[in-house]
């Protein structure tokens, strides 16, 4: 139910390097709803 949402955060560019690209997103796991937050601390008591 949970869905891995990319997050796009800016990396410091060289000035003069062309293969670093100005834009990373690293995966992580957003919760979408407070009912699957819920099921979630329910489950894992």
């Amino acid at each position: 139910m949970t869905e891995s949402v990319p997050q796009a955060v800016e990396a410091q560019a060289q000035p003069g390097t062309e293969e670093a690209p100005a834009w990373q997103t690293p995966d992580y796991v957003v919760v979408e709803t407070a009912l699957e937050v819920t099921a979630y601390f329910v489950n894992n008591r």
